[in-house]
């Protein structure tokens, strides 16, 4: 997931047994732990409780739909299900207040991309130019946000009604 490696571990020379893919299968879970801690009421931000209070959604609602049991559920069909939108759908994730579904969403999107700052930081120097790879990742990011933005030319197509051309995709 995230290829990364550092030249120099911080005690000195590279870990050879670092190995990202196997590291975030055995880490994911904990991730998944911490996201769903910080779903706890007591770490909502005033937007966030804002938000739920507008939506009529309560930490009992939450509570009450038994949606933590079902996410886990969904996360114990990981060897199983063919994608997590299966999973989530087959555990009934989907039929829940779309409040709580982004809940979920947001925290643990929240942990992923402390993860990945986390991990730019840790391959990277503040005083030194970044690993070509971390270049081209933050180069994706911001290259994709801006297209966001701006919006495609598909988005254009689609408000004018015409069917875009896949041909002069970039």
């Amino acid at each position: 997931m995230f290829q990364l490696r550092r030249k120099e571990a911080r005690a000195g020379a590279r870990d050879p047994f670092y190995n990202p893919e196997r590291d975030i299968a055995h880490l994911g879970p904990n991730l998944l732990r911490g996201a769903m801690v910080s779903c706890e009421e007591t770490y909502w931000e005033p937007w966030l409780k804002q938000f739920m209070l507008e939506q009529g959604i309560s930490y009992q609602t939450i509570v009450d739909t038994n949606a933590p049991v079902i996410l886990a559920r969904a996360f114990n069909r990981i060897v199983k299900a063919e994608n997590p939108k299966v999973a989530l759908e087959a555990e009934g994730f989907h039929e829940l207040p779309s409040a709580i579904q982004m809940l979920f969403y947001t925290r643990i999107g929240q942990v992923c991309l402390a993860m990945i700052w986390a991990g730019v930081k840790d391959v990277s120097k503040p005083d030194d130019a970044p690993p070509a790879t971390v270049v081209s990742l933050l180069t994706d990011v911001e290259d994709g946000f801006k297209t966001f933005l701006e919006g495609s030319d598909e988005d254009e197509d689609a408000a004018d009604g015409s069917t875009p051309d896949p041909s002069q995709s970039q």
